[in-house]
């Protein structure tokens, strides 16, 4: 019974993959995409090109209201994690987060750090496109932005969120 289970699983991963697959080449607009950095450099380049503001910029060039956007966005990655039985524990990422004007997420791209875990990195990818999906924004913005940061896991942004209030 329990080879079944994991059939049935690894069915359902395959089938995941194929259609994030097939949903790239078929759909250019980018409708959220997930990028290991150094993967498709010439899509990449063209895609990020309309996120020409910072978040700091957005933040009204306050590090502290940057910061504090960055925890939260950190905060809700780790609370989608728990709830999706995914274990973030030890990894460590550099990151790229491309909003637009919504607040929305288009774009992740992330790299793993040296001392990072040992994750596969495309259930990860399927994890960061599945969290794109439900994100809702705490803020709206005038403009499409971005932020290049790093981040670990776990994050002790609620900490950091509570100390704030």
């Amino acid at each position: 019974m329990r080879s079944f289970g994991n059939f049935i699983i690894l069915f359902m991963i395959f089938f995941r993959i194929i259609d994030t697959v097939s949903a790239q080449n078929v759909n250019s607009a980018f409708d959220p995409k997930v990028f290991f950095m150094g993967e498709n450099d010439q899509d990449y380049s063209n895609a990020i090109a309309p996120y020409g503001e910072s978040l700091l910029s957005v933040s009204n060039d306050s590090m502290e209201i940057a910061y504090l956007n960055w925890m939260y966005l950190l905060k809700d990655i780790e609370d989608f994690s728990k709830k999706n039985n995914f274990d973030l524990n030890g990894l460590k990422i550099w990151i790229n987060v491309f909003w637009n004007k919504n607040g929305r997420i288009d774009i992740i791209s992330f790299y793993p750090k040296p001392n990072c875990k040992n994750i596969e990195f495309e259930k990860l990818s399927l994890f960061f496109i599945d969290f794109i999906k439900q994100y809702k924004p705490r803020l709206k913005y005038k403009s499409s932005f971005s932020h290049y940061g790093s981040a670990r896991f776990p994050s002790f942004a609620d900490m950091y969120i509570n100390q704030e209030k």
